[in-house]
């Protein structure tokens, strides 16, 4: 009997090696599985991730060439009307004859009443000239002396606005 129970703690110890082996082998399959689960989670991750971005640079791509496209039809619909309204632009001359004024200019609704940005240049004899270009219209405006004078144009019609009488140029 003695040999039986030698024989059973022998088997037993065998079998509980067995199982500690079988333990820790399926405890390292597990481990095994579970790092290649996240090896495949972080490629399936970075793939997300990387189909992301090229969906955002090639949607930014998309929208800036539609921006392009919309802008490059602006600017050649604004050349188009550039174009119009400078074959309608005529050519409009102010004289004005002041040969003791330092400065003569005109200032009206073509220019937003500005005399700045209509200043005539003087000649030998005393004449001031300035040509502008306009487009069709009834424009109203006043000659400026020595940046001070606000008259009337001596040569032009006039007409009462609101702040008083105004001289008239008519483009056709």
């Amino acid at each position: 009997m003695a040999k039986k129970s030698a024989k059973k703690a022998t088997t037993k110890k065998v079998a509980t090696k067995k199982a500690a082996t079988k333990k820790k082998v399926t405890t390292k399959k597990a481990s095994a599985k579970a790092a290649a689960k996240k090896v495949v989670a972080k490629k399936v991750a970075a793939k997300k991730t990387v189909k992301a971005a090229v969906k955002k640079v090639k949607t930014a791509a998309k929208k800036a060439t539609t921006k392009k496209t919309a802008t490059k039809k602006k600017v050649a619909t604004k050349r188009k009307t550039a174009t119009k309204v400078k074959a309608q632009l005529k050519e409009v001359v102010f004289n004005v004859y002041s040969p003791d004024s330092k400065t003569v200019q005109v200032a009206g609704e073509f220019n937003s009443w500005d005399p700045a940005k209509g200043k005539l240049k003087k000649d030998k004899e005393g004449n001031w000239t300035l040509k502008v270009k306009l487009a069709p219209g009834t424009y109203q405006y006043k000659i400026v002396y020595d940046g001070q004078y606000w008259e009337l144009d001596q040569s032009a019609e006039s007409v009462m606005a609101e702040h008083g009488p105004n001289s008239v140029v008519y483009v056709d």
